[in-house]
């Protein structure tokens, strides 16, 4: 596949516990130090960055807003290892997002209560008509609120009815579009889950088939776990090439015919767990033709943790240390000329590729956007709210809204006015600590 490829880094099930996580009795220390390590080796073999960080779900052990800012950290020293960008992170919340407390509520269960209760066939009315009410919506979303303020930073933040899944587009090596979807399955989970209580919202069931399109679906949930689960299997197995799973700590891989299915081992499971296995997955997609059709080229390499020596190896597949697949697509053709592929002679079964200077995420502005997201993020609440006031980047109709909806719509106003430089140098300066701050920390 070259260098022209579209790799992603998978890790689910991370649970960063409040109280454990960086402290001097952290049982996870040495595993998470090694998987940085073994991630950076790994991209480092394999000859380039993740394009994308994929974390398909519980990020934190409980919802509590130090987790995620452990989780954050961390996030940092893994792309670092691997040489990517802290803006490749992409996340979906998992049943380990929800803040129990505030799930257990009466109301908040009375809207979990009613869902569940309801028939399925009058169940995609019922999910419609709650979340895109807008005090039901808030309330099922309540939960998730420090999942929302930590994933705002990347874009990834979700506010019912319009935003309940995510997406980031990534171009293939052969012009055409890698979409990855992001679902949430955990907006009526609590502490009373069990499998087939959960759901996704109508949502989900709006990715469809699209010319010069190929989607990747991250849900955390697998489709055991969902009241509509083989209504969404059947609707995804029609739509996505790559179904991407967390929840079970099991890893495993279903390579089909028209799709690849991987559930992830968690990054730290318990260790009382029967068959405790901690790993992630690294993903390499391109395009190609075989004999005149079409293919997606996979290649998934699965991390699983090894005792006596620790360490991570991989998983086998027979003799092969990597899962290959490669899936019909539809006919396409890029709009425009096609560059000439030096190295391709006169083989007609390799698909021109795109030129290496070339941007690999399709919305470059967003790009940008997201590694200024981050910084901004990193400031304080208080100063956050003093440098958008000060761009006149707060309008009135922010004041009911939730804290991260209300800083997203700044930065995107900042884009959308040109105003990206101003914010950035606001956002330097402030960040920039002052003399005397200096003299008192000596």
């Amino acid at each position: 596949m070259g260098a022209f490829h579209v790799l992603i880094l998978h890790i689910s099930d991370i649970h960063f516990k409040r109280g454990e996580a960086g402290s001097q009795m952290d049982p996870n220390h040495h595993l998470r130090n090694e998987l940085v390590r073994d991630a950076g080796e790994q991209c480092k073999a394999l000859g380039a960055p993740p394009d994308a960080v994929l974390i398909s779900g519980d990020i934190a052990f409980s919802g509590d807003e130090e987790e995620y800012a452990f989780a954050q950290s961390w996030f940092e020293d893994l792309c670092a290892a691997c040489r990517c960008e802290t803006s490749a992170i992409f996340v979906i919340p998992g049943n380990h997002d929800v803040q129990r407390g505030v799930a257990k509520k009466p109301l908040v269960q009375a809207l979990h209560k009613d869902i569940k209760d309801t028939e399925s066939h009058l169940r995609h009315s019922k999910l419609t008509g709650f979340l895109t009410d807008e005090d039901t919506g808030r309330q099922l979303y309540a939960p998730i609120s420090n999942f929302n303020d930590f994933a705002a930073q990347y874009f990834c933040d979700l506010l019912p009815p319009d935003r309940t899944k995510v997406e980031r587009q990534f171009v293939l090596n052969d012009g055409s579009a890698l979409r990855v979807t992001g679902l949430n399955s955990a907006f009526v989970s609590s502490h009373t889950d069990t499998e087939r209580s959960l759901f996704v919202d109508p949502a989900g069931f709006t990715i469809t088939n699209e010319e010069g399109i190929t989607h990747l679906v991250l849900c955390h949930h697998p489709y055991n776990w969902l009241a509509n689960g083989q209504e969404l299997a059947d609707h995804l197995n029609t739509v996505a090439k790559i179904q991407l799973f967390g929840h079970e700590h099991t890893s495993r891989i279903d390579l089909n015919r028209d799709w690849v299915r991987v559930a992830a081992s968690a990054a730290h499971p318990d260790k009382t767990e029967r068959g405790w296995e901690p790993g992630y997955n690294l993903l390499e997609l391109s395009v190609g033709l075989h004999e005149g059709q079409r293919k997606l080229n996979v290649k998934a390499h699965v991390r699983v943790w090894q005792q006596r020596p620790g360490q991570f190896i991989a998983k086998m597949d027979g003799k092969v240390d990597h899962f290959a697949q490669s899936i019909p697509l539809e006919p396409w053709e890029r709009p425009e000329k096609q560059l000439p592929n030096a190295d391709a002679g006169d083989d007609k079964n390799v698909v021109a590729q795109v030129p290496e200077e070339a941007a690999i995420e399709e919305d470059t502005s967003m790009t940008s956007l997201r590694t200024l997201s981050i910084k901004f993020f990193k400031l304080t609440f208080s100063q956050r709210l003093a440098i958008a006031g000060g761009l006149s980047l707060f309008e009135e109709t922010d004041t009911k809204l939730p804290d991260h909806e209300r800083f997203r719509r700044v930065l995107l106003r900042a884009r959308d006015r040109h105003l990206l430089a101003e914010l950035e140098s606001e956002i330097d300066r402030v960040a920039q600590p002052t003399a005397s701050t200096v003299e008192k920390e000596q």
